[in-house]
């Protein structure tokens, strides 16, 4: 055996485990990501020309707007210019309104009135009422209706301020200009559009090819062929969807193999005690007088009660790979409590091969699942049972660590040498030595899945008692669900 600095630390890997969510109901409607994706696009283009369109037609229509009042200024500038003359002439032909012909001078889409300082009527033009368009006293331009037509007025007065001009043109008449225009902008939208939606068409095509090539692969693929999706330049969104089915892949690749080996050892290993069985049943039928019958059998009933040990600890396997999708359901338990209900359960096996076990526990609060921690102090205890000698003290301790909760077990066996301390942690595996001791090579692998299921560490070491020396270090409660592996700390010298 080793000195007591000769330590075997194990750390524990963190095991992912997914609950399964079953769906129950309708099947899910099916949708097109590609189709989407173009509507959208469609829309979404559309509606931004849309609002553009409508900017430009609305800038367009106040520029053109501008333009026209300013043609309007400019005529009623013309009408003003020449109306002193007319009303001149008007005045000293002694009439008191004369009717001036528009269409000749200005159009006939221009109405115009001429008014003197006091509100007296002097020149309009043809067709037009004697009412002033807006009150007198208003200047400028603006926006009326006058006998149900809406127009736009415009008011000047003349340099001596003795006339007064009001020119009104029709809206409806500066709409004209305008409406070809908007048919002559639709054009290009619709023709651009259409471009837009084929060239998006064939780039949303291009970008998705990957992911209809990704699930091509896997449509393709049969229930033992894991291989990982190969995926030639896929874009960023779908690499982590890539990358994580390719680590399923292992996982379950992983998982097979590993239950392919365990079935394969489990089938070898129960072949033995069943063999026993056998042969001591044969011998108990061959028997002649009652003493050898009666060994025979005893010897019958311990290979029965390997046997069943066996199968006990396989199914204790079992469960515990069950347990690991439950580890996001640990709670708070108190390490010394349940180590102390574990050890009255094994108090009668350790009396039966006159040993005595001593308790050292002290307070220390994990956070677990209590099945699990009490098959891992169940399976250190047994083996302590199982290797020490008859007589022999097995020590059970927990409490605090440099910042750590621990588990600690100890005998007066054999030990275990440095350079076997690995391999006792793979299933069904025995020491030389362990022949002529009962066990099947499980409980160690036990205690190292319930190790890993909470974030645990062991260390391995040589006891003062003589033997083995196990320790099991437990990230503390409130730092178990972190994620955290638990560190162990130094073996002392």
């Amino acid at each position: 055996m080793s000195s007591l600095a000769d330590s075997t630390i194990l750390p524990a890997s963190g095991r992912g485990a997914t609950a399964a969510a079953a769906v129950v109901g309708t099947a899910p409607r099916t949708w097109s990501l590609r189709r989407r994706v173009l509507l959208l696009t469609a829309a979404v283009t559309a509606m931004a020309w849309l609002v553009g369109g409508t900017a430009m037609y609305l800038v367009s229509r106040h520029v053109s707007d501008t333009l026209f009042d300013q043609r309007l200024r400019d005529i009623a500038t013309t009408v003003l210019t020449f109306a002193d003359h007319e009303v001149s002439e008007v005045r000293a032909g002694g009439a008191e309104i004369v009717h001036f012909e528009g269409a000749l001078t200005i159009g006939a889409r221009y109405h115009y009135q001429i008014w003197s300082r006091d509100g007296e009527l002097l020149l309009v033009s043809v067709d037009t009422v004697g009412i002033p368009f807006v009150p007198l006293d208003q200047r400028g331009l603006s926006t009326v209706e006058i006998e149900g037509t809406p127009m736009r007025v415009i008011v000047l007065s003349s340099d001596d301020g003795n006339n007064l001009l009001e020119v009104a043109e029709p809206l409806s008449a500066r709409d004209v200009g305008i409406d070809p225009g908007l048919g002559y902008l639709a054009i290009p939208l619709v023709l651009s559009l259409a471009l837009l939606v084929g060239v998006s068409t064939l780039l949303v095509r291009r970008a998705t090819w990957a992911l209809g090539e990704s699930a091509h692969q896997v449509m393709e693929r049969s229930p033992n062929d894991l291989r990982p999706l190969a995926v030639a330049d896929p874009p960023q969104e779908l690499t982590p969807i890539v990358a994580a089915i390719n680590a399923l892949f292992a996982r379950i690749e992983n998982a097979l193999a590993t239950e392919r080996r365990f079935t394969s050892a489990a089938a070898h290993e129960l072949r033995t005690p069943l063999a026993a069985i056998k042969i001591q049943a044969q011998v108990a039928l061959l028997t002649r007088n009652d003493a050898d019958r009666r060994q025979a059998l005893e010897r019958l009933m311990l290979s029965i009660d390997g046997a069943a040990h066996m199968i006990d600890q396989l199914l204790t396997m079992s469960r515990l790979d069950g347990l690991i999708a439950l580890r996001a359901q640990a709670v708070r338990l108190q390490l010394d409590a349940v180590s102390a209900h574990v050890i009255d359960e094994m108090r009668p096996l350790a009396a039966r091969r006159q040993q005595s076990i001593v308790e050292d526990l002290a307070a220390a609060d994990i956070e677990g699942l209590e099945f699990g921690v009490a098959v891992l102090l169940r399976n250190l205890i047994d083996n302590a049972e199982r290797y020490g000698p008859g007589g022999g003290t097995i020590r059970v301790s927990t409490g605090m660590e440099a910042g750590l909760c621990f588990a600690r077990v100890e005998d007066a066996g054999p030990g275990i040498a440095p350079e076997q301390r690995q391999r006792v942690f793979e299933r069904f595996y025995r020491l030389p030595s362990d022949s002529m001791i009962e066990g099947c090579g499980i409980g160690l692998s036990i205690v190292l899945t319930v190790a890993e299921l909470h974030r645990a560490r062991i260390e391995l070491d040589r006891s003062d008692l003589g033997g083995l020396r196990v320790t099991v270090y437990f990230p503390p409660a409130g730092d178990a669900g972190t994620g955290r592996d638990a560190g162990a700390p130094d073996s002392a010298a």
